[in-house]
């Protein structure tokens, strides 16, 4: 059976709306004794988020000092806004919306790569169109502000078409998006995973181009990252062997995932593939995962940069060398070579 989603539901996932407090930590975490670490964090992000899970039900965490706060905010927005004001230590953010963060000047560091995500340029099944050319004379809709919306244009500009000449793009919300693709419409879209998986998997629209390069960065509050070093280097060791967990366990993490709203409605069998497209959901080993960003990753969040200032969504070019550090994350990735883990001695805390 096709599976089909509302627009109410298919809105409350992309913006994660079902859930802005909170969550419970198992009595057994209260109980133990560790540096608290308050990360905020969004349910609907693949992979970014089965490592949260991770982290709230199993001992990663309380075995390397930690005591974990996990708050469930409604995307990338209110996660900035608790990481400024100091309510959250950490938090996971898109490149773009980390971007975002330097270019208003935020006392934030971006501090790791936490994982790898798909966006794509779809064409709906009505509309017949198999490829990029195909879209001259068209109307592609999407968000615009998001790195999708980014990587869209990117595309578009490879593909020989020049926007606002040859084609344009079209400002809409993810949850009308979700009526117009169902309804069929529109002829062309962009959005990001685990929603390209979605429509893919429901046959109501095809990929015509995909980027696998965005990422979930981890960004700190300053004052958890200037005065509590060794307390996030042991965070981003925990989120490392999380994560690595995680590859090794797909479908135990996957129904955490989707456990919780808004999550919920999203098939297993999407979830699976849009987690796919980072390798590190693959891993063969510990050391096949890294928590430094790349250099090809913080070129990208310049570029990026460069991108919102011309689309006039950031006030200013930022200075993305400010505000990027990897010198944890690179000695978290060393000692993960040195010292290795084996998820076989983690203890599931909470089902």
């Amino acid at each position: 059976m096709t599976p089909t989603i509302s627009r109410r539901r298919f809105g409350q996932l992309a913006v994660g709306a079902a859930a802005t407090l909170p969550l419970g930590m198992p009595s057994i975490l209260r109980a133990q004794e560790g540096d608290v670490v308050k990360m905020c964090w969004f349910n609907t992000t693949t992979v970014s988020a089965q490592i949260a899970h991770v982290l709230m039900r199993t001992d990663i965490a309380a075995k390397n000092g930690l005591k974990m706060e996990m708050i469930q905010l409604a995307a990338s927005p209110a996660i900035t806004e608790a990481l400024v004001s100091g309510a959250g230590d950490i938090g996971t953010l898109s490149d773009f919306a980390a971007v975002t963060t330097m270019a208003i000047g935020a006392p934030v560091t971006t501090v790791a790569s936490q994982a790898l995500f798909r966006s794509a340029v779809l064409t709906t099944k009505k509309s017949g169109i198999t490829d990029m050319a195909g879209l001259k004379g068209k109307q592609v809709y999407g968000t615009f502000g998001i790195t999708a919306f980014q990587n869209a244009q990117e595309a578009v500009i490879k593909a020989g078409l020049t926007p606002g000449k040859d084609m344009s793009f079209v400002n809409v919300g993810p949850a009308e998006l979700a009526d117009a693709v169902g309804a069929q419409r529109i002829d062309a879209f962009f959005t990001y995973d685990p929603f390209v998986s979605f429509f893919e998997n429901s046959g109501a629209a095809q990929v015509i181009s995909q980027n696998v390069t965005p990422v979930i960065a981890l960004t700190a509050n300053n004052k958890f990252f200037q005065q509590r070093p060794e307390v996030l280097k042991r965070f981003l060791r925990a989120n490392s062997e999380a994560l690595f967990f995680a590859s090794q366990n797909n479908d135990l993490v996957n129904g955490w995932f989707r456990s919780l709203e808004p999550a919920k409605n999203i098939p297993v069998e999407v979830l699976q593939k849009a987690s796919s497209y980072d390798p590190a959901w693959t891993a063969k080993s510990f050391t096949d995962i890294k928590a430094t960003l790349s250099p090809a990753q913080i070129a990208k969040m310049e570029a990026l940069g460069k991108w919102g200032v011309e689309a006039k969504l950031l006030p200013k070019m930022p200075d993305v060398a400010k505000f990027v550090d990897t010198k944890i994350a690179s000695a978290v990735d060393k000692e993960a070579a040195e010292k290795g883990f084996d998820p076989k001695t983690v203890k599931i805390t909470r089902a």
